[in-house]
């Protein structure tokens, strides 16, 4: 059965370490998906208007499943869209802000017309968090915050391994939405239902396309359903073990070495 669907995540993945890829490699192979009916999904936990901007140049049928899934874009048209509850998002923040097991977080609302953090643009993680969100603002008060949130960004830039922090997110507020860790030192909150594995499945559905025309790539944990929701669900040679964990099957290549690149290639040849 041959490939419907390639979806894929960007940072750790798509991308190299340098946030770049080979783009006249990648039009080209996108010019040659669009040929062939295979649809081509950019899959993050970022905003749509970065994973945009990421995609800046490249022409081409691409849709956008971002926020970790909690919004589906084609063609500029939202087909779903999942924001967190204010009273939900709101007690994340206050939870976050006041328990010194979190001390120093950087807290970010991705929301639908703007990013809002607690970091002032003098803080030395200001433009690393800037190049991840577009139209970032900081608030002195981000429950004041009105528009819609699609997820809570938490994450400490300093460390690699925030496993004991996720855990005890998870703990405080499992039952009621989704804590994922993203890499960077950073964990993604999201509503329950969201994940990328959703994002895609909704996809599935519209277009026709099942588990078994279906391939993927990720390197973290919240990939993971993502990985297993599609027959060929690749974790990156470079990924997490929580990615590796859910798949038997590992790209050949990393992310600096065009990884992805490489398996659409493969897929385009014949030689899968």
């Amino acid at each position: 059965m041959s490939i419907k669907l390639i979806a894929s995540d960007i940072d750790g993945t798509f991308l190299d370490d340098q946030h770049e890829f080979d783009r006249v490699r990648f039009q080209t192979q996108l010019d040659e998906m669009n040929q062939r009916g295979i649809h081509f999904v950019v899959a993050s936990g970022n905003q749509y208007l970065h994973c945009t901007k990421v995609m800046a140049g490249i022409t081409g049928d691409l849709t956008y499943v971002v926020e970790d899934g909690a919004l589906i874009v084609e063609k500029d048209q939202v087909l779903d869209s999942s924001p967190i509850e204010p009273e939900l998002w709101q007690e994340v923040v206050t939870t976050v802000m006041k328990q010194p097991m979190f001390a120093d977080a950087v807290i970010i609302l991705s929301g639908e017309k703007a990013a809002s953090t607690n970091i002032t643009p003098q803080s030395e993680t200001w433009d690393r968090t800037r190049y991840f969100y577009e139209k970032l603002i900081h608030r002195d008060d981000l429950l004041s915050v009105t528009d819609d949130i699609y997820k809570v960004d938490v994450n400490w830039p300093n460390l690699s391994d925030v496993r004991d922090k996720h855990a005890a997110l998870s703990a405080e507020f499992g039952d009621h939405l989704t804590e994922v860790m993203s890499g960077l030192g950073g964990i993604d909150i999201i509503k329950p239902h969201v994940t990328k594995a959703y994002g895609l499945e909704q996809l599935q559905r519209i277009w026709n396309v099942s588990m078994a025309e279906t391939m993927a790539f990720g390197d973290n944990q919240n990939d993971a359903e993502m990985l297993q929701h599609a027959k060929y669900g690749y974790a990156m040679k470079n990924a997490a073990p929580e990615a590796k964990a859910v798949t038997s099957l590992v790209t050949p290549l990393d992310n600096n070495h065009g990884g992805v690149l490489d398996m659409i290639d493969r897929v385009l040849n014949g030689q899968f």
